[in-house]
C-alpha cells in the first residue's frame, strides 16, 4: 500500500489521467449493469472492473499495476546471483545446493521465470508477490518450489537473442550447481512465455537437457501477427486495449530485421521433429485474451507433433490473468494455481 502511494504522490499528472481514466470506465460499467441488466455481459463486473483498472493504468501509468520500479527489497526475498548475466533467487533465504536433500514428502523443483512487458518493459523481480503466494501455496500440497527470475536485457538495450541468452545462461547457472534437469521447469508469461518456449526448443540444438516442463501464462510469441491481421477483437476483452498499434511496435524492437515466421523467433513455425523435443508444456489463456489465439494455434501444432500439453482457457478472463492477482475470483485463482501445482509436480516426478 506505501509503494502505491508513494508512486501516486512523486507522478501528479500521471495519477490524475489515470483516476480520470478509470472513473469514467468505472461509471460506464455501472450504469451499464443497473440500466441493462437483461442484456448478456460475457465477462463478470469483478473481472470488467478489473479490466477499466488495469486498462486506465496501462494506458496511463504503466508503473501502476506492478509499482514498478521495485525499491527496498531485501536480499531475504530476493537474493541477486549471475555474473554475466543477472538473476533473483526467490525466495532469498533458499540455497540451491539443498535442493536434492528437500524432505522425502516434498518434490523439489526451480522455475527459471522470464517476467512478460513485450521484451520492452518489467523487471525479474516485478511478480515478488506472486511468487511468494506460489512458493507458500505449493508447499502446502507437497511441492517445494524456487524461482529464479532472469533480469534479461529489455529491447532498449539489444534485441533478440539477447533475452533467450540471457535465459539460457540462468539454466547453464543452475546445472553448475548441481540441479539436475529433472527438477527444473520453465515458466514465464506473455513475452517470458514466449521466451521459455524458444529458449526450450533451442536447447536441443545446444546439445543441453530439457527441463522437466514448461508452464507458459498467457504466452505471446506468434511474431507473424497473424492474428492482428486487420486488428484484434480482443482489444474490447482484454485490458492491453492499445495492442492493435502496440504490440507491433514491441514485435518490431525484438526482432528488428528477422522475418516474423522465423522459426528462430516464432514456434508456430518451428519443424515438427524439433517440436517433439520439447517437455510437457502447460500453457493457460484466458478467454478474453489478446494471445489466444496464437495459444490455440500453438496447441493444434503441439497436437500434430505428439508434444504432452495442455492448454487451459479460462472464461472471461484477461492477459496474465493465471499469475493470480487479487482481482481475480479466488476460485478461480485456487483452481488455477492447483492446476499449475499438479501439472509440475507430475512432470517432475515422471522425469525422475
Amino acid at each position: 500500500m506505501w509503494r502505491l502511494i508513494e508512486l501516486l504522490v512523486s507522478h501528479p499528472l500521471n495519477t490524475i489521467a489515470f483516476c480520470y481514466t478509470f472513473t469514467v470506465q468505472f461509471s460506464v460499467i455501472l450504469a451499464r449493469c443497473l440500466l441493462l441488466p437483461h442484456v448478456h455481459r460475457y465477462q463478470s463486473f469483478r473481472t470488467l472492473v478489473q479490466r477499466a483498472y488495469w486498462s486506465s493504468a496501462y494506458g496511463t501509468f504503466r508503473q501502476l499495476i506492478h509499482r514498478l520500479p521495485v525499491v527496498r527489497c531485501p536480499e531475504t526475498r530476493a537474493r541477486r546471483v549471475g555474473s554475466d548475466w543477472t538473476g533473483y533467487i526467490i525466495p532469498g533465504t533458499k540455497r540451491l545446493d539443498n535442493l536434492p536433500s528437500a524432505p522425502a514428502d516434498l518434490v523439489s523443483c526451480v522455475a527459471v521465470y522470464a517476467h512478460g512487458g513485450g521484451y520492452g518493459f518489467g523487471e525479474a523481480r516485478m511478480y515478488l508477490n506472486y511468487m511468494d503466494r506460489f512458493v507458500s501455496d505449493a508447499e502446502k500440497v507437497g511441492l517445494d518450489i524456487t524461482f529464479l527470475s532472469v533480469e534479461y536485457p529489455l529491447t532498449d538495450v539489444a534485441s533478440h537473442p539477447a533475452q533467450q541468452d540471457a535465459f539460457l545462461s540462468a539454466y547453464r547457472y543452475l546445472l553448475r550447481q548441481g540441479v539436475p534437469p529433472t527438477q527444473i521447469v520453465f515458466m514465464g508469461d506473455s513475452a517470458g512465455g514466449g521466451c521459455c518456449i524458444l529458449s526450450s526448443l533451442e536447447l536441443q540444438r545446444q546439445g543441453l537437457p530439457q527441463p522437466s516442463a514448461n508452464v507458459l501464462i498467457s504466452p505471446w510469441f506468434d511474431m507473424s501477427l497473424k492474428s492482428f491481421e486487420g486488428g484484434s477483437a480482443f482489444t474490447e476483452t482484454d485490458y492491453i486495449t492499445q495492442a492493435n498499434f502496440g504490440v507491433p511496435v514491441y514485435a518490431r524492437k525484438w526482432i528488428g530485421s528477422i522475418p516474423g515466421d522465423s522459426p528462430t523467433v516464432n514456434p508456430l513455425f518451428v519443424d515438427e521433429d524439433l517440436l517433439r523435443t520439447l517437455p510437457p508444456t502447460l500453457v493457460l489463456a484466458g478467454g478474453g485474451d489478446f494471445v489466444l489465439p496464437e495459444c490455440r494455434d500453438l496447441a493444434r501444432r503441439f497436437t500434430a507433433a505428439g508434444v504432452r500439453h495442455e492448454l487451459i482457457v479460462e472464461w472471461g478472463q484477461l492477459h496474465l490473468y493465471a499469475l493470480g492477482s487479487k482481482w481475480i475470483d479466488p476460485r478461480v485463482r485456487e483452481k488455477t494455481d492447483t492446476k499449475i501445482f499438479e501439472w509440475v509436480t507430475k512432470a517432475i516426478q515422471g522425469a525422475e
